[in-house]
């Protein structure tokens, strides 16, 4: 049996689409990094299809056996021409098309996540290190943050004195911002689930600056219109600690 990893920003739809389709297509850049893991009991046949020419693109797996005595089969791929591609893998058909764009007017209407886990303890499904390095996923989306998406709050302790001075005894702010995906297509509805799932991460970063959920706080989902399968998701996120090293700092160790 053979199965891609939950994490990989690729998306095979296992269910029929009850309205009409999402007009929004998944964006990378040609420098992104799109790790892609598949798991299976025996060897993986994949590759991408390049749609313009239909033409094959060779994938080199890298791979690690595991304990269940099954492996681990991972690619990072990157450098991709100009096109639109999907990933086919025999025994699970076809990944939903995604575009590669250098045009620079796209991507600034998107943003970058990278995620990854501290160690492989959490999860099943996905390895965050392998043969002692870190891996991380990316997933570009359409969206980001807006100044009227900001919120303030404290965490702090005060006392009155009698003669009504208040003293702080501690106090330590933080700022939430609201992340929404999704432009005027809207985003289908894969694309929250997996914002929902990379926000379970240790390491999120979102431009390369490191991210974290508030709470249990999940996606709110807005219905553009009934009928279409295309949703506009928003998120409460605070940014981590400012000094907190960048993804650069911790990719280039």
């Amino acid at each position: 049996m053979t199965y891609l990893s939950p994490f990989t920003p690729l998306f095979f739809a296992d269910i029929a689409s009850d309205g009409i389709p999402c007009r929004c297509m998944q964006v990378f850049a040609p420098g992104d990094v799109i790790l892609i893991e598949l798991f299976s009991d025996d060897d993986v046949e994949a590759w991408l299809v390049k749609e313009s020419d239909e033409s094959k693109v060779s994938l080199t797996f890298a791979s690690e056996d595991l304990d269940d005595g099954g492996a681990l089969f991972y690619a990072q791929v990157s450098g991709l021409a100009d096109d639109v591609y999907w990933l086919h893998v025999e025994g699970l058909g076809d990944s939903e098309p995604f575009e590669v764009t250098s045009n620079q007017s796209v991507l600034d209407a998107t943003a970058l996540f990278q995620y990854g886990n501290a160690d492989n303890r959490r999860r099943k499904d996905a390895r965050f290190i392998v043969d002692g390095k870190r891996l991380f996923f990316s997933f570009r989306a359409i969206g980001g943050f807006k100044d009227s998406g900001v919120s303030f709050a404290v965490d702090n302790e005060q006392f009155e004195t009698p003669d009504c001075d208040i003293v702080e005894l501690y106090g330590k702010e933080s700022t939430q911002k609201k992340f929404t995906l999704g432009g005027g297509d809207g985003a289908p509805i894969w694309q929250g689930e997996l914002l929902n799932r990379l926000l379970c991460c240790h390491y999120v970063y979102i431009d390369g600056y490191r991210y974290a959920r508030k709470g249990s706080a999940v996606p709110e989902i807005t219905t553009l219109m009934e009928g279409l399968d295309a949703f506009v998701f928003t998120q409460n996120l605070q940014r981590i600690n400012y000094n907190y090293p960048k993804y650069s700092d911790i990719e280039n160790g």
